[in-house]
């Protein structure tokens, strides 16, 4: 009897008391992650390269 009790207290909550957002707002932060993520990484590779630049140098001497 505790079993059920459990799961329907995780459906009530699930569907009656948590607020989901609304799909335009879901949209816009999908968009502002992808695009920070695609910006992180062109930054992360350039600053790789650079990197890699400078140890070349540093070694070659």
């Amino acid at each position: 009897m505790k079993k059920k009790n459990y799961f329907w207290g995780i459906y009530d909550e699930f569907f009656y008391c948590i607020t989901w957002p609304k799909w335009i707002n879901l949209q816009i932060t999908t968009l502002i992650v992808s695009f920070f993520s695609i910006f992180l990484s062109i930054f992360l590779y350039g600053v790789d390269g650079l990197f890699i630049f400078f140890i070349k140098k540093l070694f070659s001497l």
